[in-house]
């Protein structure tokens, strides 16, 4: 692939892993699961759950503290038209909660994250197939 094909591929790649943070931040567990292929995988330290019903019930049980992702450094490589894989870097803020103006409370980052993405097409759109999540720092 190259020129506008290529762009095309890499936007849209970019735009899920981008997705994916805002999806967890907003809670839109429906959206995220979406944005995986039907076999795509999650894998993080604490465990690897492959296929929608699995990633939703994981995502179901995270915290309720407010939090937010901030990605950076997000290297695309497009292998084919169908084909691709992707490393960034994620730093998570948790809050625990409220300051005085009732807004959550800035905490220190809760974790320092690297993703490391596996992309393909599905029923014409491109979708993470897998995701590993590898902790670089955590409090």
């Amino acid at each position: 692939m190259q020129g506008l094909d290529l762009l095309v591929a890499e936007r849209a790649c970019e735009r899920l892993m981008i997705e994916y943070c805002a999806c967890v931040d907003m809670r839109d567990f429906d959206k995220l699961v979406g944005l995986f292929t039907q076999d795509g995988v999650l894998k993080r330290p604490d465990g690897e759950f492959a296929g929608h019903a699995a990633i939703a019930a994981f995502f179901a049980k995270l915290t309720t503290d407010p939090l937010v992702h901030v990605c950076s450094n997000m290297l695309i490589h497009i292998d084919s038209p169908h084909a691709g894989r992707a490393t960034s870097y994620v730093t998570v803020f948790r809050s625990y909660g409220e300051n005085a103006d009732g807004l959550p409370k800035l905490e220190a980052p809760y974790v320092v994250a690297k993703y490391v993405d596996r992309f393909a097409v599905e029923d014409g759109a491109w979708k993470i197939a897998f995701r590993d999540t590898i902790f670089a720092a955590k409090i």
